[in-house]
């Protein structure tokens, strides 16, 4: 299972090491597969949800 957490806007930093380990931050979003919200938490980082797909319909005219 992977897991994912949003950084708050002020974050800056491209990763970010727990325990020695290193995780990216791409788009403000880190991507573990273990549980690291207890370490994150304290920074202000929050369980990352995706925004559910839109789905748009497209109309087309008949001449």
């Amino acid at each position: 299972m992977l897991f994912k957490y949003q950084a708050p806007d002020s974050y800056k930093s491209t990763c970010i090491v727990i325990a020695g380990q290193s995780y990216a931050v791409k788009n403000g979003v880190v991507e573990a597969k273990e549980d690291i919200y207890f370490a994150l938490q304290p920074m202000g980082f929050i369980r990352y949800v995706e925004d559910p797909k839109k789905v748009t319909a497209v109309a087309t005219a008949k001449s």
